[in-house]
Formats: structure tokens, C-alpha cells, sequence
């Protein structure tokens, strides 16, 4: 491999000034005469830190490889009477096989040369591996862009509003060759096959340049002119409307966050460079990113600041963003907001159930007990502050970079939570498919299981229709049951700002009612001590089974976004564990039973009525008879313990609460001492039979407040149930709560 390095600055429009020279040069794009006619670039924007240092041009690609949505009669839209705001959700069926065009570049196009399949989208993406480069030293691989819509292949759901026929849902390239921007570092390498002609006429072009600090685009020499014809697919009452649609909902316990999107549409006078050299000035980002393919009639232009999951190999970090005010006029006004962020509860709320949700995916292939929150901050950009986590883990023996990526996409903070559920709430609401705005564009390196995506969130999809661009912009935020519905519509119009600019269908503010601000960081706080666990237990997946001398527990998995935090905080205890599906293809209590022979069974959270999960109520009938191993119930769990020995579910009187965190307040726990601060995710609430034969008791109320069951134990039986979430990342009792009902 050829790999030859040039001196340079950290200044971030170096890469876009090559992007243009390399054009000029007909080293790239539609003139070049080495590979694909593809334009692909990924540009750390803003200043240089841990999450932005690298940009890079991808050089005219050998392979492309292409995912389109299936026809209808391969993969038809949901037509069950289904409504999953109302907790009426079908999971399944299997969705075909997804299938990957090959392209291979010959005779100056792009011809069909093979197509690989798989049953997920992890499985499908490794069969790519035969198609690409071998080298592990490289920045990459493969690269690309997925739409939200693969999410088709990632969670058991057939979409209500799938996209169009042959719409394309995924866009990969091979990377042979490549130039780098390291920032941090300070200098420019070129690389690729030692016989490269691409590679070594670049070098020739980068040796003729005397000073690369003064390379730099050809900026837009004025604003863009406004454009009529730009529309939305909701008013903001119809907005408005949606969001009390989802708290109703989430009152109803049937989901904990939605991330509701809305789109704006209009036709585009200035070709996708262009725009993505505005975009860069107006709104400089790390996790930016351009694909410009002609012959597909197709672009994305985006200036991202959100990371899905970045990995080197072995530890892997995500940093979930959540949580927004506008950049004040003055440098005081700025200063009060970020304030306002950092203090305003339901804001820390969301943000707190965006952690929990991601290290619940990242405990899916990372190794238990590697999961931690490392920092929290506000992050300041050109236009909002927002609140930023730092989470990070290292990967598991046995799992691939297609499987990190399957565990993570899409993204919870552009979902919701519990994520199933809210996707598919997602796909009745908006009444159209999202294509990539929310899905995923980067970089993998297969060889070293590296990789880099980021999120395709202030983002432009373009396509040309009869020879004319039009583009697509679609904004949004999340919904929690605090949300105001005119706050929500103004931040979602405050997110597409930027991108609406650009396009000329808004006009630039000469007031600069959101100036252009420096980008930085405020640090909340940090944890970088990883603990040191003596043992961890192993997980297995139902009907599988380990035949081990370590405790076995049974964790019935009812589809909540936090199950794998709990099976983290089982196993870290040295406890082997069973993940037991408890809403679809469930054994029997029995079956559990004899198959297992578990010493514990913990009934896991999730959304809805614990009576919709036939497992659950019969494995607490069974304990109320006192026919079960010890069990423990959180939240979901809790509420069927009460419910099987007649106890009244009903809502919470005070509202829903998701991602508060309480005071409780002990009466006697033989489990722990509850009185510690946790973290509440819900909206139903037991209420004590008044006849209470069952034996049951409660332990545990919220501070202040007699009317909040917190905990329940059996005054006979080792049955405990608890309505807060203990796993929680700001939960307090270090897992003792476990600790001691594995003691049991």
C-alpha cells in the first residue's frame, strides 16, 4: 500500500478546497477517467476535538452497492388493523431477505456485476466482504449512506407506510483510495494500492501545490436568492395536533419518548456542491457529509453533529444529543440559556432516557460491565446549545462490526423509546417514509472492526426529477410528556433553519436572530474510572441454555429499550443469564421451568398492560402459589406481580413520569434499603386491593407522597417487585437491589 503524508494545517475548509481542486483536476466526479463518477465526502467540521479531527475524500470507487425497497408483493405494507399509540402492535412477520445490487465500474459506467442477500441487515452487509479491500491500516473499507427505512431489517415490524418500490434505501461504495485530513495531527495522507494510478497522479498534484494552508474553495459569492414553492407536510396545528396524539399515548404507559419529524420540500436552484459549501459556513458540524451521485439523480448534503457509533477496534463510543435551547444575541443571553438547558427538567428528563436507551444498545454487543457514561456537557453549535452524553464500551468476543451497527441503527435519539414501539408509532404518525433523513452515513473498516456513522440529522436529500433538483429537509425533536406542543414546532422550525437558508426557501435574517457562534463545550460532569468486576456471567438467547454451576436467571425481555441494562446489572453479580422473549414466541411458565431450571427469574420492563404478556402473568400467578424460583419485578414487571394478586393498575395520578429522578422513601425492605434517589419510567401505578389476601405488602413510597407504590415485597414468599428502574444511569444504590435478591 502507498501511503504518503503532507504537512498542513487544522483549518477545517482545507478538504473542501481539495474536493474542488481534485474536480478541476478531473480526479474525481463526472470527468475522471479512473472509477466510479461518484462524489463522496465526509468533513469534520467546527473545531478540532475527540469527535471531529478527521475528514476524507473518498477516490473514484471500483464497487457501489445499492439497497432498494423490495416491491409490494415481496414485502407489502402492514395492512393489520393495527395502532401502536393505542398499544395495538403486531410484531413480525419475517421481512424477506435484504438484497445488495453489486455495481462494478467498467467502460465508464456502472454495470450490474452480482448481488449478495441476508436475513438482517448486519447478515446482508457481511456478505459484502468478498467485494472489498483487504488492508486493515486503512481508513476504511466501505462507505456510504443507509436510510432510516433499513430499519425494516433491524426491529420486528412491517411499516404501515413502507417507502416506494426500488426507492433506494442504501447507498455503499468500496473504498481503494482515499485522501485524509488529520487536524488534530496536521497533515494530509494519500493512500492506496502501490500500482494506483489514481494514487500516484494525486500525489503528483499534491507535490505541485507550494502551500496547502492557502487551498479553499470557491465560496458562493452571494446569499441565495429566494425560491417560492417551498412547502411542509404538516401545518403547525397538525404538528401541534400529533404531539398531544403521543402524550395521550404515553399517559396510557404505551411508550416513554417519540421523536416526531417533519418535512419541507421545494425545488433547488444551485447545484448539491454549492449547497454543501453554504452549509459548511453556516452550519459547520463534526459529523458532516456529501454524496453526489449523477446518475442516480441523487444527493445528500449534510451538516450533522450527531455520532451514531464510532469504534477503533475494541472500544467504541457513542454520544447520544438531546436536549436543545437556541444561541442567545449577546455572549449573557447565550450564557443564561445554556443555564436554562442545564436546570430545565424535562429536558434532563429526555436526555436521561436517551443514556439510558443507548447503553442498553451498546451493552447488546458490548462486553458486560464495559458500559459507561464517561461525560456529560452542552455542546454549543452554530445555531443551539444541546445537551451531549459521552458513552462508551468495549466490543465482545464473537461480534463484528454488521453487528454494531445492527444493534445501534437506527438511532434512539431520532426513535424514541422503548425503541420498537416508538418506530412503529413513528410510521403511523408521520404517514410517509423518512428515506435517509435519521438513518446513517460513514465509514467501516471490516478488517479491524473500525468504524465511523454518524446520524443524517440536519440534512438535505436531493433528487432530480425531469432534469430539475428538488429537495427534501425533515426536522423535528422529542416528545415527552412535558413537552409544550408550540415549543416543540418552534425548536423543530429552529433545526431546519440552516438547511431552509441554503435551499433560498427562507430568507437569511438581517437581524441574525441566531448568529453564527463558535462552537464549544461546557463539561456537567465526568467519569472516566471503568469498575473492576471479580466475575461476569454469560447470556444466552431462549431456547439456549449454559450448563454451568453459576446461578441462572430467567430475564423475561418485554421489549423495553432498557432489558439489557438490567441483564448488565445480573451479570456483573456473576450470575449467568436466559433472555426469554415476552411478547412473542414465548414458552410456557412451565417450559421455563423444566428446559432451565433457573435459581431466579426477573421480570423485565416494557410498554402497555403487563396483561398483554401471557409469560409474565403466568409466571407471577405461579409465585403468588409459591410454585417460583425468587422473582423480581421491575416497572412492567412490578405492575403484573400486583395485578395477579388483584391489584388495581391504574394511571399515575401525578402524570406520567419518564427519566425523573425521586426520592423514595423505605418501610421496611427485607430486599435493601430503598431510601436513595432512582429513576421513574411510568405512567400506570398499582393501587393495594383493600381485601389484599395475596400476602403482598408495600416497602417503598415515593418522599412525601402515600400514594405512590414504589415496592412491594411477599410477606411469605421471596417475590419483590420495584416500579422505579434501579439500572438506571442516575439511579443511586449502586445495583444493590440485585445484589441482594440474587442472594435469594
Amino acid at each position: 500500500m502507498i501511503r504518503r503524508k503532507f504537512p498542513c494545517s487544522d483549518n477545517q475548509f482545507i478538504i473542501l478546497g481539495l474536493m474542488e481542486l481534485l474536480k478541476n483536476k478531473k480526479l474525481i466526479g463526472e470527468s475522471n477517467i479512473y472509477g466510479g463518477l461518484d462524489e463522496i465526502l465526509f468533513h469534520s467540521g467546527g473545531p478540532v476535538t475527540k469527535k471531529s479531527s478527521k475528514s476524507i475524500i473518498v477516490g473514484p470507487p471500483k464497487f457501489r452497492f445499492l439497497a432498494k425497497q423490495p416491491s409490494k408483493e415481496i414485502l407489502p405494507a402492514n395492512k393489520k388493523q393495527i395502532n401502536p399509540l393505542d398499544g395495538n402492535i403486531v410484531l413480525g412477520p419475517e421481512p424477506p431477505d435484504l438484497i445488495w445490487e453489486i455495481e462494478k465500474w467498467s467502460s465508464n459506467k456502472w454495470n450490474l456485476h452480482n448481488s449478495v442477500k441476508g436475513p438482517s441487515l448486519s447478515l446482508s452487509l457481511k456478505e459484502l466482504e468478498v467485494f472489498l479491500p483487504k488492508d486493515d491500516s486503512a481508513p476504511g473499507t466501505i462507505c456510504g449512506a443507509f436510510a432510516y427505512d433499513l430499519c425494516q431489517w433491524t426491529q420486528p415490524l412491517q411499516l404501515i407506510n413502507p417507502p416506494n418500490e426500488k426507492s433506494l434505501i442504501g447507498i455503499l461504495f468500496s473504498m481503494e483510495r482515499w485522501i485524509l485530513h488529520d487536524r488534530e495531527n496536521e497533515f494530509i495522507e494519500i493512500g492506496g494500492d502501490n500500482e494506483d494510478i489514481w494514487v500516484k497522479d494525486t500525489i503528483k498534484l499534491i507535490e505541485s501545490i507550494p502551500n496547502l494552508n492557502k487551498i479553499k474553495p470557491v465560496w458562493p459569492k452571494n446569499s441565495p436568492v429566494l425560491i417560492p414553492g417551498e412547502y411542509s407536510n404538516f401545518t403547525d396545528l397538525e404538528h401541534i395536533n400529533n404531539i398531544k396524539k403521543v402524550q395521550e399515548s404515553i399517559k396510557s404507559g404505551e411508550l416513554y419518548q417519540l421523536n416526531f419529524g417533519r418535512k419541507w420540500k421545494g425545488p433547488l436552484k444551485e447545484d448539491p456542491w454549492t449547497l454543501q459549501l453554504r452549509l459548511a459556513t453556516q452550519n459547520p458540524a463534526p459529523w458532516s457529509c456529501y454524496i453526489f451521485s449523477n446518475d442516480l439523480d441523487f444527493c445528500l448534503c449534510s451538516s450533522s453533529p450527531e455520532i451514531l457509533i464510532k469504534g477503533d477496534g475494541y472500544e467504541f463510543y457513542t454520544s447520544p444529543i438531546k436536549g436543545t435551547k437556541p444561541r442567545g444575541k449577546t455572549e449573557s443571553e447565550d450564557s443564561n440559556l445554556i443555564n436554562e438547558l442545564i436546570n430545565c427538567p424535562k429536558e434532563r428528563a429526555e436526555h436521561l432516557m436517551l443514556v439510558d436507551l443507548e447503553k442498553n444498545d451498546m451493552n447488546k454487543f458490548c462486553k458486560l460491565g464495559s458500559v459507561v457514561r464517561e461525560s456529560f456537557q452542552v455542546e454549543s453549535y452554530a445555531q443551539v446549545h444541546h445537551l451531549v452524553s459521552d458513552i462508551k464500551g468495549n466490543i465482545r468476543e464473537r461480534k463484528n462490526v454488521w453487528d454494531v451497527l445492527e444493534c445501534m441503527f437506527p438511532g434512539g435519539s431520532i426513535s424514541g423509546c422503548p425503541k420498537t414501539v416508538t418506530i412503529a408509532s413513528i410510521d403511523q404518525i408521520e404517514k410517509e417514509s423518512r428515506s435517509f433523513w435519521t438513518g446513517s452515513a460513514g465509514i467501516i473498516n471490516h478488517n479491524n472492526n473500525s468504524l465511523a456513522f454518524n446520524i443524517l440529522i440536519r440534512t438535505l436529500e436531493g433528487h432530480k426529477i425531469n432534469s430539475k433538483w428538488n429537495g427534501t429537509i425533515q426536522a423535528g425533536g422529542g416528545l415527552v410528556i412535558g413537552s409544550k406542543p408550540e415549543m416543540e414546532v418552534n425548536e423543530a422550525k429552529l433545526k431546519a433553519v440552516a438547511l431552509r437558508k441554503v435551499t433560498g426557501w427562507i430568507t437569511e435574517n438581517k437581524n441574525k436572530e441566531y448568529p453564527i457562534k463558535p462552537l464549544s463545550n461546557l463539561i456537567i460532569n465526568e467519569n472516566k474510572i471503568l469498575p473492576d468486576y471479580k466475575e461476569i456471567g454469560n447470556v444466552v438467547i431462549w431456547p439456549e441454555k449454559l450448563n454451568l454451576n453459576n446461578k441462572m436467571v430467567a430475564f423475561i425481555d418485554n421489549l423495553d429499550s432498557f432489558s439489557w441494562n438490567i441483564i448488565n446489572e445480573l451479570v456483573i453479580n456473576g450470575v449467568n443469564v436466559c433472555v426469554i422473549p415476552g411478547r412473542k414466541n414465548s414458552p410456557t411458565f412451565n417450559e421455563v421451568i423444566q428446559k432451565l431450571s433457573p435459581t431466579h427469574i426477573v421480570i423485565g420492563p416494557g410498554p402497555g398492560n403487563p396483561l398483554i404478556s401471557e409469560l409474565t402473568m403466568e409466571i407471577c400467578s405461579n409465585a403468588l402459589k409459591g410454585k417460583s424460583p425468587p422473582l423480581l419485578g421491575i416497572c412492567l414487571g412490578h405492575q403484573a406481580i400486583g395485578v395477579a394478586a388483584g391489584w388495581e393498575l391504574c394511571k399515575t395520578p401525578t402524570g406520567a413520569i419518564h427519566g425523573e429522578v425521586h426520592e423514595i422513601e423505605d418501610f421496611g425492605s427485607s430486599l435493601t434499603n430503598f431510601n436513595n434517589k432512582m429513576t421513574r419510567y411510568h405512567s400506570l401505578t398499582l393501587v393495594k386491593s383493600k381485601l389484599n389476601r395475596s400476602g403482598l405488602k408495600i416497602v417503598a413510597k415515593i418522599k412525601n407522597d402515600n400514594d405512590s407504590i414504589m415496592a412491594i415485597e411477599h410477606e411469605k414468599y421471596p417475590i419483590f417487585g420495584v416500579q422505579f428502574h434501579p439500572e438506571s444511569e442516575e439511579s443511586q444504590g449502586d445495583g444493590e437491589i440485585f445484589k441482594n435478591f440474587l442472594k435469594c
